[in-house]
């Protein structure tokens, strides 16, 4: 290894072939943390102001008197515990309760000092109050079925996961909207000047690179919501290890079961793959794309139209209720 490989530079963070690896590796992360919560019931009482009065009491958070949701105390308290070791320092976390952190004095950790890749008041731009609402009455409805099983515990913990990695993704915009700017300055100065977030929303989509994502989460999707080893397996060949004829048969016969669960809709897996697809394409990707334009135009100097604000979103669609999309 050269010396120069012990450094990375701006330039290379900012590309466009980097920002896309980062977020092809939080697929995983988000499929997974889906598949995690759609094994329990709805459990709605978990959502509701106050539902669950005697317990929403986060441990480590500051003092508030606001009614507050079992889901909502829960984030309060985790995001409490993570920014004692400075995880919302970090440009690519943002708290969904900034005003109930802790003070930086109860920190566990001294601050990092980060490379000042993005503009630093247009780093500031937070969705995560039309997440967090898109996430309850829009996510989970599709993932998960009606009623309550009383694991209230183990599916608030999968949704605090789920929300931290769709967070993680969707505020990834940001780099994506600098590295966009910088590589045309003078065309997003203009439109956002000319108060265009149409053109500018216009200038930033790439149709062929949202259509590989939505095609690359519902392969994902298929593939780990279902037993690699149900279809036939590849017999094991003379002077192969056991172990490595398991591993190829494994991962041979994944690729089968997911290819089958994409041709045929009606086999039953962890999770039906068109609902990740349709989480991506009517959630996730035009978060994103709000977060990128939001971006833009405060890194121009400029505040974004209302339609850009963080408790809406520009383009507001409606994925299809699980129960819905089976009729």
């Amino acid at each position: 290894m050269g010396i120069d490989d012990n450094y990375v530079k701006t330039a290379d963070v900012l590309s466009l072939d980097s920002i896309r690896a980062t977020l092809i590796r939080q697929e995983e992360t988000i499929i997974f943390a889906l598949i995690e919560r759609s094994q329990y019931r709805r459990n709605s009482i978990v959502y509701e102001k106050n539902g669950m009065k005697d317990t929403a009491n986060p441990k480590g958070s500051e003092e508030f008197d606001e009614n507050l949701s079992f889901l909502e105390s829960f984030i309060i308290g985790t995001e409490a515990l993570h920014s004692g070791v400075r995880r919302y320092t970090s440009p690519e976390e943002h708290p969904f309760f900034s005003h109930k952190l802790p003070s930086k004095e109860r920190r566990s950790l001294p601050d990092l000092e980060y490379p000042e890749i993005l503009h630093v008041d247009a780093a500031k731009v937070n969705f995560n109050p039309i997440l967090l609402k898109k996430y309850i009455g829009v996510i989970l409805p599709s993932l998960t079925s009606d009623g309550d099983d009383e694991q209230h515990g183990s599916s608030t913990v999968c949704d605090i996961t789920a929300l931290q990695a769709l967070s993680r993704r969707v505020h990834y915009g940001k780099f994506v909207a600098e590295s966009k700017y910088r590589a045309d300055p003078e065309s997003y100065k203009r439109l956002v000047d000319a108060d265009d977030a149409d053109g500018v929303m216009e200038l930033l989509t790439n149709d062929a690179v949202e259509k590989m994502v939505l095609k690359r989460a519902r392969l994902k999707a298929a593939t780990y919501g279902r037993e690699p080893l149900l279809t036939a397996a590849i017999q094991m060949e003379a002077g192969t290890s056991e172990t490595t004829s398991i591993v190829a048969a494994a991962a041979a016969s994944a690729v089968v079961s997911a290819m089958e669960a994409m041709n045929d809709e009606h086999q039953q897996g962890k999770i039906d793959p068109l609902v990740i697809e349709s989480i991506y394409r009517d959630i996730i990707i035009p978060l994103t794309k709000d977060i990128e334009v939001a971006y833009l135009f405060r890194r121009c100097g400029r505040d974004p139209p209302k339609e850009y604000s963080p408790d809406r979103m520009s383009n507001d669609m409606k994925i299809f209720p699980k129960n819905e999309m089976e009729a």
